[in-house]
C-alpha cells in the first residue's frame, strides 16, 4: 500500500514540474526563436507513452505560440502562431477547438500564403468529427462544404486530390445516411415517407456509390405504395442504365410483376348531409 501511494505521488510530482517547466517562456528571445521551437517541438515524434515522460509538449508550445501573438503583435509570426495554435489543437485531437481556431485565421488573414492549408485543414477538422450515419450529419456536411470551397479555390494545390477523395466519401456516407432512414420508414410500411429518402439519393448523389441501390429501393417503395408508373421509371432507369449490375435482375423481375398494374382511383371522399336549413 505504501509502496503504491509513493508511486502515484512521485507521478504527480513528475507531472507537476513537467507542467511548470512547460510553462516558462526566455524572455530574450525574438518571435523567429519562439516560433522555431514551437514548431520543432509541434513536430517532434516523441511517441507519447508514458506521455508524461516522452510525450510531446503542448503546453509548452502554446505558451510560446501565445507569447508570440502578445508581445509580438505585428510580426509575420503572429500569424503563423496562429495557424500553428490551430494545428495544436489538431494534434491534441481537439478537433472541434481546431475548426474555430483555423475559421478565425481565415477571417483575419484571407489572403494569407497558408490560407489554402487552413481551409483544408478546417474540413479535415469536421471530417475527423464523422460518426456512424445513424447520428447527426451535421459534421459531414461541414466537412463537405469546406472541402468543397478549398477544391473550388485551389483546385492546383498539392492537398486538392486528397480533398476531392474526401468529398467523394462524404457524399457517399450522407447517401447512405438516406437509404438507411428510407429502411428504417420502410421497415414500418410508411412507403411513402421512404420513398421520400430514397428520391433524394436519386436526384441529389447520383455520383455516388449509393446510387444504383437508391434506385432499386425507389423503385419497390413506388410498386409498394401502389404508385406503379412511378416504379417502373425508377426500375427501367435501373435496367437501362446498369443492365448487367447488382440490383438488375431484381429490379427486371419487379418490373415484370408491376407490368400493366394501375394506381387503384382514389377514394371518394365523404359527405356529411346537412340538415335542412329552415327557410
Amino acid at each position: 500500500m505504501t509502496k503504491t501511494i509513493s508511486l502515484l505521488t512521485l507521478a504527480a510530482s513528475l507531472l507537476f514540474v513537467v507542467n511548470c517547466s512547460s510553462l516558462k517562456v526566455p524572455r530574450d528571445m525574438s518571435d523567429e526563436q519562439l516560433y522555431n521551437t514551437a514548431v520543432e517541438e509541434l513536430n517532434a515524434d516523441k511517441g507519447g507513452f508514458p506521455w508524461i515522460f516522452g510525450g510531446r509538449d503542448y503546453d509548452l508550445i502554446m505558451a510560446y505560440l501565445k507569447e508570440i501573438q502578445l508581445r509580438y503583435t505585428y510580426s509575420p509570426y503572429a500569424a503563423l502562431a496562429e495557424v500553428r495554435t490551430a494545428d495544436t489543437f489538431y494534434k491534441r485531437g481537439e478537433y472541434e477547438q481546431a475548426a474555430i481556431e483555423y475559421e478565425e485565421f481565415l477571417k483575419r488573414h484571407p489572403g494569407h500564403v497558408e490560407a489554402p492549408y487552413a481551409t483544408y485543414q478546417v474540413g479535415m477538422s469536421y471530417y475527423e468529427e464523422i460518426r456512424s450515419i445513424d447520428r447527426d450529419p451535421t459534421n459531414t456536411r461541414m466537412a463537405l462544404q469546406w472541402f468543397n470551397t478549398f477544391v473550388d479555390k485551389y483546385p492546383d494545390a498539392p492537398e486538392a486530390e486528397q480533398a476531392r477523395e474526401h468529398i467523394h466519401r462524404c457524399r457517399n456516407r450522407l447517401a447512405r445516411r438516406e437509404i438507411y432512414i428510407g429502411n428504417f420508414y420502410s421497415r414500418r410500411d410508411n412507403y411513402k415517407a421512404a420513398a421520400g429518402r430514397y428520391r433524394i439519393v436519386v436526384e441529389g448523389y447520383n455520383d455516388t456509390d449509393k446510387y444504383q441501390e437508391a434506385l432499386w429501393l425507389l423503385g419497390r417503395a413506388y410498386a409498394e405504395d401502389e404508385q406503379y408508373e412511378l416504379a417502373r421509371e425508377a426500375l427501367g432507369t435501373l435496367v437501362q442504365k446498369y443492365p448487367n449490375e447488382k440490383y438488375t435482375g431484381k429490379a427486371s423481375s419487379l418490373l415484370g410483376e408491376i407490368q400493366g398494374k394501375t394506381a387503384p382511383p382514389p377514394a371518394p371522399a365523404e359527405t356529411t348531409e346537412q340538415p335542412a336549413q329552415p327557410g
